[in-house]
């Protein structure tokens, strides 16, 4: 019974570091914003430089340091082409709920001509009463329709840092949002479009303006050049707790 027991535990033990280890082997971009000071923060994957602008500094984060926003942004290269599939994490922490009846604040976002191509955040309205999203535009327009965004079934929580991972299933026309490691919603988009090869974080985009800015911090963004499944999720959001 030892012995079964014993090798019980070793297989999950290879399983476990198994998925580890897939999960980290797509890994295209790694922001982990742990600079502490200055104007600029590097990938740690690429060695692409971003640049930091407005009222957005080097503070506290999930680990080290991150980035805290009150209206400023990070533009930075994207790497994966939001075009075809791609996996995008992050580490949140909003300080506060949402005090008046709508509000929409991205953390991360994919950069178009006029819109953001994707978006990932918090959003409260008249259907939503304080959800995370995770949402893929139609089309880069001035009105940047939505077919369906993944939305969180429970409320976010305010006051702790939360991971969060958008996935996007280009050959399915799907988009996936997981907190914590967890499934929690499930959008649709059925155009395909690249955006112009750069993100922002801490704001979106609309109608060829800065939007939805966000007012808290973001630490870890990361971004994988594939549709993640759900046990990589899992091992990504433990990987990083």
């Amino acid at each position: 019974m030892r012995a079964v027991l014993a090798m019980t535990a070793a297989v999950m033990t290879l399983c476990l570091t198994a998925g580890a280890v897939q999960a980290d082997a797509p890994l295209a971009s790694d922001w982990r914003f742990d600079e502490a000071s200055g104007t600029t923060t590097v990938d740690a994957v690429t060695g692409a430089t971003g640049t930091l602008a407005g009222d957005v500094v080097f503070g506290p984060g999930k680990s080290g340091s991150g980035l805290s926003f009150n209206g400023g942004t990070v533009s930075a290269p994207l790497v994966v082409d939001a075009g075809r599939s791609f996996t995008v994490s992050a580490w949140v922490y909003l300080p506060a709920k949402c005090a008046t009846r709508t509000c929409k604040f991205t953390a991360v976002s994919g950069d178009g001509e006029r819109s953001s191509r994707f978006s990932l955040g918090y959003a409260k309205s008249r259907d939503l009463l304080g959800n995370w999203f995770f949402e893929m535009a139609e089309a880069d327009t001035d009105q940047a329709p939505i077919t369906k965004t993944a939305v969180s079934a429970e409320l976010s929580e305010a006051g702790e840092w939360t991971h969060l991972v958008g996935v996007y299933n280009a050959e399915e026309h799907q988009t996936l949002l997981y907190a914590h490691g967890n499934l929690v919603g499930e959008g649709r988009v059925v155009n395909q479009w690249s955006g112009t090869g750069t993100f922002t974080v801490g704001a979106g985009h609309k109608a060829g303006a800065v939007t939805a800015s966000f007012p808290g911090s973001v630490d870890q963004v990361r971004f994988y050049d594939r549709v993640f499944t759900h046990d990589e999720v899992f091992q990504l959001y433990l990987g990083e707790r």
